[in-house]
């Protein structure tokens, strides 16, 4: 089995792209499918979706549509950041998902606001997670970690996308990262993968190919 680097990964997406593909089609298939497998293999009422505003937040975004398309379950997004810090691809998708008025989007730009977020952990039966992916390294920031604490703290299934937020997608290293029971991982396998530490915080690995 190959584990792939950043800077391989990098140069794949950027391949696809010169053949045609975009990055809002790779938020939307990493969506489609995420939400496709959690239907089918994984009992839930209540859903909270925690993105961050990068890529891997959007894909959390676009599973959150997605699911509510195929189930439409009881759905809370929070996205750590402002607004205006969303990238085209994330925001996208939040405009479908404003006009889908019974799911509740919450920004958390302040430690503040944790107070909504800890308890929309508190009443969800699954947590779908995507803060920072694959060009993370170093430690968390403050909010990030707190939220990180709140998810493992929960008694939900976690779903972690692309890799488990807070590790190092090169080197495995990690402070803090979500304990998860799932990691989507998009294109495949990722060199973090081969440290058994970080596959304990993986759980069960599924490889999603985004690129079709």
């Amino acid at each position: 089995m190959k584990y792939f680097s950043v800077d391989e990964i990098r140069k794949l997406e950027e391949e696809a792209i010169r053949k045609g593909m975009t990055v809002e089609k790779m938020m939307d298939n990493a969506g489609k499918l995420s939400a496709e497998f959690i239907t089918k293999n994984i009992t839930f009422t209540k859903v909270v979706f925690i993105a961050g505003t990068g890529n891997n937040g959007g894909d959390v975004i676009s599973t959150a549509f997605h699911l509510f398309n195929i189930k439409q379950n009881d759905s809370k997004i929070f996205i750590l950041g402002k607004e205006d810090e969303l990238n085209d691809g994330s925001r996208a998708f939040l405009n479908l998902i404003n006009d889908i008025r019974t799911i509740s989007i919450s920004f958390i730009d302040d430690t503040s606001k944790l107070d909504s977020l800890s308890t929309g952990v508190k009443d969800a039966d699954l947590l779908v997670v995507g803060i920072f992916g694959t060009g993370f390294h170093g430690s968390l920031p403050e909010i990030p970690g707190k939220v990180v604490d709140m998810v493992n703290e929960s008694n939900a299934k976690k779903i972690s996308l692309d890799i488990p937020s807070g590790i190092n997608c090169d080197t495995g290293e990690f402070e803090k990262t979500v304990k998860s029971d799932f990691t989507f991982s998009m294109l495949c396998m990722k060199k973090a993968f081969q440290n058994q530490k970080v596959i304990e915080m993986c759980g069960h690995i599924e490889v999603f190919d985004i690129l079709k």
